[in-house]
């Protein structure tokens, strides 16, 4: 396929935007507050490091996803096992994508419809999606980005217009740090997905700036979560906008004009976000899988069974939503998704001694010049 040097910054920008837009605002509000722009920053600058880690892992064999020569750097009986704990990783993220995108219809939009309906639709698209293969996905997310960039900035200005400016004195004002270093950690796991771009290689090859693309899609999704997390303090305050699970959505509805009949324009192009982000991780559970089972050529029965998993696991979180909430939400899923991103860290090192054996003898040098 065609490779242009922004292409990785801009699939990167509407895979890392789908997440934060649609669950990280409302935590944000209850915890750290008017200190949520500290908790956004720090949680940036932060997974810059486990970025730089998976880049330079990803930069030992461009041609080949990570999932192809990890065992060359620590040995099939180590690579196995982490394939087989990202493969599970995934397929449960998967699950949880579509149960949160489910519970987000239902308690918005379709409350009537059986919850289980809503399951299916939602996990059959995702399934056709990932379908089209990851070069097309690579191609909609070209025009994915501009639209949504575009979204974003008109919406927030209609946002701000309705703002209580008066409010921003208290974001240097309150001084919680406990509840900012704290969520600094809850918004890594948000932005720190970078484990999976090693699966992008064949389609895209890694080199030296692959970080300068990466880090600034991670750098727009930031700024956007900040302006939707500003809009949505200086709106409704603090403590009017924890109690609202899905305050962005709030916002739209109390608006008047062009904005508050455009809100099922907003929603779908969040949720073609989210269902590239869900088939972009069944291709991640594919490639697993078939490395795990030696299947080859086997990505259309691989992609049904994977997700048909997804949503049985997706049904068995919608049992109880209050307590998928909190698990979805608590410290301990996020430090569970940040222990995800030091595998990148662990095959560095295991390629510095490996580059180290590998490297060449000089050979001696003739005692006698030819004649």
């Amino acid at each position: 396929m065609r490779n242009t040097p922004w292409q990785l910054f801009r699939f990167g920008f509407v895979y890392l935007n789908a997440i934060p837009t649609g669950f990280l605002i409302s935590p944000l509000l209850w915890n750290s507050a008017y200190l949520g722009w500290a908790a956004i920053l720090g949680g940036y600058a932060m997974s810059l490091i486990f970025l730089w880690f998976a880049l330079q892992v990803g930069q030992w064999d461009p041609r080949k996803p990570w999932i192809e020569f990890g065992s060359a750097l620590v040995s099939k009986w180590i690579h196995f096992p982490i394939v087989a704990l990202v493969f599970f990783w995934s397929i449960n993220y998967i699950g949880m994508d579509i149960e949160g995108f489910t519970l987000f219809f239902d308690t918005n939009y379709m409350r009537e419809s059986p919850q289980w309906f809503i399951l299916l639709i939602v996990g059959l698209v995702v399934m056709v999606t990932a379908r089209w293969g990851m070069e097309t996905m690579i191609y909609i997310s070209d025009g994915l980005f501009l639209v949504i960039v575009v979204a974003i900035v008109a919406m927030n200005m209609f946002f701000f217009k309705e703002a209580h400016w008066d409010m921003m004195i208290a974001l240097v004002r309150h001084h919680n740090y406990e509840s900012a270093i704290k969520d600094s950690l809850f918004c890594l796991s948000f932005f720190a997905e970078w484990i999976v771009f090693l699966f992008l290689a064949p389609y895209i090859q890694f080199n030296k700036k692959s970080f300068r693309n990466l880090a600034a899609a991670g750098l727009l999704v930031t700024i956007g979560v900040m302006l939707q997390w500003a809009s949505a303090l200086l709106n409704f305050g603090p403590y009017l906008g924890r109690e609202m699970q899905y305050p962005l959505v709030e916002l739209m509805r109390a608006a008047s004009g062009f904005l508050g009949n455009s809100d099922p324009l907003i929603i779908g192009l969040w949720s073609s976000s989210m269902f590239f982000h869900s088939a972009f991780l069944v291709h991640v559970s594919v490639r697993c899988m078939a490395k795990l089972l030696n299947l080859k050529q086997m990505d259309g029965p691989l992609i049904a069974i994977i997700g048909g998993t997804a949503i049985v696991i997706a049904y068995q979180y919608s049992q109880n939503p209050i307590l998928f909430q909190q698990d979805f939400n608590s410290f301990g899923m996020a430090v569970f998704f940040i222990l995800m991103e030091f595998i990148p860290i662990f095959y560095w090192i295991a390629s510095l001694f490996h580059n180290r054996k590998r490297k060449p003898k000089s050979r001696p040098k003739p005692d006698h010049k030819p004649a």
